[in-house]
């Protein structure tokens, strides 16, 4: 097939095969099947790059978002990472991540307007300097930003270490919240911004000088380069915060997983990778996934699909199909909703808990009898081969 060829036939291909796979939302594990497509071969290379993207990105920003947002216990995380990702189709790939793992709003408009979730933000350093660099320079933002806002019941949140937080940006914020009789009563959200400096120390002292001039309800947002580890920190030595803005940390994790798509069965026939790296041995087969949960605890279990593990009250399968022969399981297909994979993320929660918080890990993926045979069987003719 040349390129005219293979051009034309991708221009008309309509996938005739079946996809199952876990819900948007699901935890998972090392080496476990989160997608199983089987359909005619070409269809099934042809899929490979587009679902390695949308899955392997999607799924570590969504990781590393549910691990700042719990390492942040009961404050909000917001995602301000619009201006740092890969690209513009890749914020709003991150956007969805961001929400999916946890993050309260987003400062994405676009986001708002394509999936109806809820977009905020603050004002800019460049805001400020805008206004120069005049001791009342500040100020004077900060009033005009108020003036701006405040009958529209807005979030009247001030950025005030443009210049000198402690010595001028939160005297300015205070005196432009006093000016404008902005105070607890104010119907929506006020505050202040730290993005820059010592942020326990800054937020601990900003905090006493809210309070000395009676702002007991103003918000403190910490922002600068914050990650899981550093809101860990903060927590731990208690500053003062009530909301934290993220933004490289999940536009660009660091962190790394390896989602990789391998070939498990052709022409009836069951096949495996083999490596010597164990991290690179696939499993061979059409597998299902199964949650088991006993003793308050929990662990899965991978196993082949022809086997059948019974769906009782303590065993739950967690495969579902959602393509079968080209066509669409409407009922099944309705949950990939990212709004009710938000709810499912959600009823989860304890699960995400008990992982992160084991100091010791336990091993949460088993694989039943007859895989574990398939698989040794395999790896005996192959290594007889030779």
């Amino acid at each position: 097939m040349d390129n005219l060829d293979l051009t034309e036939y991708i221009a008309n291909m309509k996938f005739t095969g079946s996809i199952k796979g876990l819900r948007d939302g699901e935890i998972v594990f090392s080496n476990e099947p989160v997608l199983t497509i089987t359909a005619p071969l070409i269809q099934g290379k042809i899929l490979e790059t587009p679902i390695l993207n949308i899955l392997h990105y999607q799924t570590l920003a969504t990781t590393v978002t549910s691990k700042i947002v719990q390492a942040a216990k009961d404050k909000d995380v917001l995602f301000f990472g619009s201006r740092r990702t890969a690209g513009f189709e890749a914020v709003m790939s991150i956007t969805k991540a961001a929400y999916l793992g946890g993050c309260a709003a987003h400062s994405n408009l676009m986001g708002e307007y394509l999936y109806d979730l809820k977009s905020v933000g603050t004002m800019t350093h460049g805001f400020i300097q805008s206004f120069g660099m005049q001791k009342d320079a500040e100020y004077k933002a900060f009033d005009m930003f108020i003036k701006t806002y405040r009958d529209k019941k807005q979030a009247l949140i001030m950025l005030i270490d443009t210049y000198d937080t402690l010595n001028n940006g939160i005297y300015s914020a205070v005196k432009a919240f006093k000016a404008n009789k902005i105070n607890d009563e104010y119907e929506g959200s006020y505050g202040i911004r730290i993005d820059s400096g010592n942020l326990e120390d800054l937020s601990e002292k900003c905090r006493k000088i809210l309070d000395k001039n009676g702002f007991y309800k103003a918000k403190i947002i910490l922002t600068s380069g914050l990650d899981e580890e550093k809101i860990e920190t903060l927590i731990k030595n208690k500053a003062k915060v009530d909301t934290f803005g993220v933004g490289d940390a999940i536009a660009l994790p660091k962190k790394e997983i390896s989602t990789v798509y391998k070939m498990a069965k052709i022409n009836k026939n069951d096949v495996m990778k083999i490596s010597d790296e164990s991290g690179k041995t696939s499993l061979p087969g059409n597998k299902d996934l199964y949650r088991v949960y006993e003793n308050n605890d929990f662990y899965d279990v991978i196993a082949l699909e022809d086997e059948k593990l019974e769906d009782t009250g303590n065993i739950k399968k967690l495969t579902i199909d959602y393509i079968s022969d080209g066509k669409k399981i409407a009922e099944n297909y309705e949950l990939l909703d990212l709004k009710k994979a938000k709810e499912y993320y959600d009823s989860n929660l304890m699960l995400v808990r008990k992982v992160y918080g084991e100091k010791l890990k336990i091993k949460r993926v088993h694989l039943s009898e007859k895989l574990k045979e398939l698989k040794n069987l395999l790896l005996k003719i192959n290594k007889n081969k030779y």
